[in-house]
């Protein structure tokens, strides 16, 4: 296989003060292959910063909270601080993959080069389904958050028709924005973000008269014991998954050197910020951490405010804020079908998956055909809410696990390229290496195994089965395209 070829580009002197020191100037960079489909590329940092954020911050809204039912305040706070140092250490390590490999397909990528085709499919088709499934709980939560509005207008709505028919028109919307193309999505993407974080700001000073520190000292401190603690890692893992999708924005980045590292940890530590003041004013002002740790709540946030709030001469800035929360909805949702239709994209360009997903729209240059099937397959699962109303809940934990899946793969990748290939281009490197990423390895696996112990089938079952689905379809159908830009790092047979 002939190698795509490699351009040089400028001297970048890059001072940045989360990673001062890490961007290596004077590399040169993967080039794109003409005879492949390929994307437009006008994000720059703050795009990047939008997008992280954006992803994640419907974590904030609801799906975390079921950690509040078997930790109790403290367990769930010492589960997030985890979690938040996971991430952490996470998005420093990816960035270094993600800039050395600026490809749509992401761990696809990663996979491919640091061992074979069957590790980037893996990995690739981990992420997958990590986004589909976040993308299905966040659509089916946004349709709750439309419900809370409505039931106080129409007191007779029904619950899951008013919640399934408003997740259907979310899955329909933004199949449509994201068509019209990156640079239009990215934009109204910083807006909505802009609204989520002015909505949970509005929810922390709204809930102020309502706290009480005391509800923080539960009897026992920990109700659920250190069990309740690790048993709240997989809710609190919902805090911040998806970060990750934004690696596959690299290939439609300006300058993936300088916008996804600088975007990355940008993002990072503002939603960490995020989820402690969150934590704080849920615990502390709802009236009973029991019930709002209902797994099945879909919108926390709003029970707590109604709770502070309470009486019909209220009622209206309750609903404003309902209004303005479900920009943090959207707006993640936006994000995760972003990350679903890039991923699919990127295997069905490669030929892992049927490549009539790799598809761009000749004018737009959107993958099309992906966000149109990530969308249908959202949709069908949107459509199980009505009849199985844990459906959130599965959602939530699957894409949780698949996530901790590809964690791990990513950190061996990272591990391997830099044994096996230790001049490959790298124009960021992960700062406190090799510590940083073992702690993420050594994390991820820990989170994996407490899945295995503490969750119910449901969960365990549907993984196992989306995997067995994937595998199949790659070793009976697969066919590798070798010209796709995923393929270029060194030659191979099949």
């Amino acid at each position: 296989m002939d190698k795509i070829p490699v351009a040089p580009l400028p001297r970048y002197e890059v001072a940045d003060p989360v990673a001062p020191g890490y961007v290596e100037a004077g590399l040169a960079l993967p080039a794109v292959d003409d005879r492949v489909a390929t994307l437009h590329k006008p994000l720059r940092t703050g795009h990047i910063w939008a997008l992280g954020v954006g992803s994640v911050i419907t974590g904030e809204f609801f799906g975390w909270n079921g950690g509040l039912g078997v930790a109790g305040p403290i367990g769930m706070l010492l589960a997030s601080l985890f979690v938040c140092g996971l991430y952490m250490a996470w998005v420093l390590s990816l960035a270094e993959l993600a800039v050395a490999m600026p490809f749509a397909g992401g761990p696809l990528a990663y996979g491919r080069r640091a061992v074979g085709p069957w590790l980037g499919f893996l990995m690739g088709w981990s992420m997958l389904l990590e986004c589909l499934f976040a993308t299905i709980g966040t659509a089916i939560a946004t349709g709750g958050y439309v419900f809370f509005i409505l039931q106080s207008l129409v007191p007779t709505a029904d619950e899951r028709t008013v919640t399934t028919v408003a997740a259907l028109g979310t899955v329909l919307l933004f199949a449509i924005l994201q068509w019209l193309g990156v640079g239009t999505q990215a934009k109204v993407m910083q807006w909505m973000t802009y609204g989520a974080v002015v909505a949970l700001v509005w929810f922390w000073v709204a809930c102020i008269p309502g706290i009480r520190i005391e509800r923080l000292i539960t009897d026992p401190i920990l109700p659920g014991g250190w069990k309740g603690v690790l048993l709240a890692i997989p809710y609190a893992i919902w805090f911040l998954v998806i970060i990750e999708s934004v690696a596959l924005a690299a290939e439609e980045a300006h300058e993936p050197h300088v916008a996804i590292p600088r975007g990355l940890a940008y993002a990072q530590i503002t939603l960490i910020v995020l989820v402690v003041v969150t934590w704080f004013v849920v615990s502390t002002a709802g009236e009973d951490y029991r019930t709002i740790g209902d797994p099945t709540l879909a919108f926390p946030l709003p029970v707590v405010y109604r709770q502070v709030w309470t009486g019909a001469a209220h009622q209206w800035h309750l609903m404003a804020f309902s209004v303005l929360a479900i920009c943090g909805m959207v707006a993640s949702y936006n994000g995760m079908i972003f990350a679903v239709s890039r991923q699919a994209f990127a295997l069905g360009r490669a030929g892992y998956l049927p490549t009539f997903l790799g598809r761009v729209h000749p004018v737009r240059r959107t993958p099309y055909a992906a966000i149109a099937a990530g969308s249908l397959v959202t949709a069908v699962f949107v459509l199980g809410n009505y009849f199985d109303k844990d459906m959130v809940t599965i959602a939530v934990l699957t894409c949780n696990l698949t996530a901790l899946v590809w964690y791990a793969l990513a950190i061996v990748c990272l591990f391997v390229l830099r044994s096996k290939e230790p001049d490959m281009p790298r124009p960021y490197r992960v700062p406190l290496y090799p510590v940083l990423p073992a702690a993420v390895l050594l994390m991820s696996i820990l989170s994996a195994v407490i899945y295995g112990w503490s969750q119910e089938q449901t969960v365990l079952w549907l993984t196992a089965g989306m995997y067995g689905l994937g595998l199949a379809y790659y070793f009976c159908r697969g066919r590798i395209v070798a010209a796709a830009p995923e393929e270029s790092g060194r030659p191979f047979s099949q």
